[in-house]
């Protein structure tokens, strides 16, 4: 993009001159060396190494960021504060959390006090970049016309937030993983009924939001699920042990090919 280049704001629909804005908050896709390399992938494509993570240049003007910036700004608080994310650790490597069977490499965390609104319109803003962004490293990432304008309204302010059209499961890693990063995706699974449910998946530093597609089933029926974000007074975190996830598998054969490719002395991908 050129500098000053103009164009409609997504976002507000005005007219004005384009501003870099992140997919998802820099604040939440830290490098293992800072000023070095990360790791990138859309778990389609062949991983590849950046100096910074996803940004559109032709998503927003200056207004709409402001919008998208005070949405991060109380999310990370909040995300910081419950220690969702693996950099608001300290030095600790893994959580406490309560596993499902004696071994069980996933459990829940309940939390309390949890602001579910801010958490909520968070995930809702990050679905709506990535879905409006045409960004390539974004073309695999679809979502339906009338849920991002949903999500639209729901980040412009002029609608609540409603569970029951965004709802929005938390999980996150009980133990440290390597620093990378995954674009936003499309997933389904079965449910126990034998129904094949769509939903979208957001990764960023070790915490993971599962949003249920409702674009053919609103309003959604949540029950009584306490890790649904504003579905109860608490919020059940649905915690998994890093070490023994997919992403991990993922992970570490994506550095074994970096780390063979610099042996090697081939060129970076």
């Amino acid at each position: 993009m050129k500098k000053g280049e103009a164009g409609v704001c997504k976002l507000t629909m005005r007219h004005g001159k384009f501003v870099k804005s992140h997919i998802i908050p820099k604040a939440l896709t830290p490098k293992e060396v800072p000023g070095g390399p990360m790791f990138q992938s859309d778990g389609h494509e062949r991983p590849k190494k950046r100096f910074d993570s996803w940004y559109d240049q032709r998503l927003v003007i200056r207004k709409g960021e402001d919008i998208l910036e005070s949405i991060d700004d109380d999310a990370i608080k909040e995300i910081r504060r419950l220690k969702l994310a693996w950099k608001y650790w300290g030095d600790a490597s893994e959580l406490e959390m309560e596993p499902f069977r004696a071994g069980a490499a996933i459990g829940l965390r309940s939390l309390s006090d949890v602001n579910h609104v801010t958490l909520a319109k968070f995930v809702t803003s990050i679905l709506w970049r990535a879905g409006a962004s045409e960004m390539m490293d974004l073309q695999n990432f679809q979502v339906s016309e009338k849920l991002l304008e949903q999500a639209k309204q729901v980040v412009l302010g002029r609608c609540e937030f409603d569970p029951k059209v965004f709802p929005i499961k938390v999980f996150q890693f009980a133990s440290k993983g390597p620093l990378h990063n995954l674009t936003p995706m499309n997933h389904e699974m079965t449910r126990p009924d034998g129904a094949t449910e769509k939903f979208f998946r957001i990764f960023a530093n070790g915490v993971f939001f599962h949003i249920t597609d409702t674009t053919l089933s609103q309003p959604y029926d949540l029950g009584k699920g306490t890790w649904f974000l504003g579905n109860s007074d608490r919020l059940d975190v649905i915690c998994v042990d890093f070490e023994k996830s997919a992403q991990n598998e993922f992970a570490t054969s994506v550095f074994h090919h970096f780390t063979s490719l610099q042996n090697s002395g081939g060129k970076r991908p």
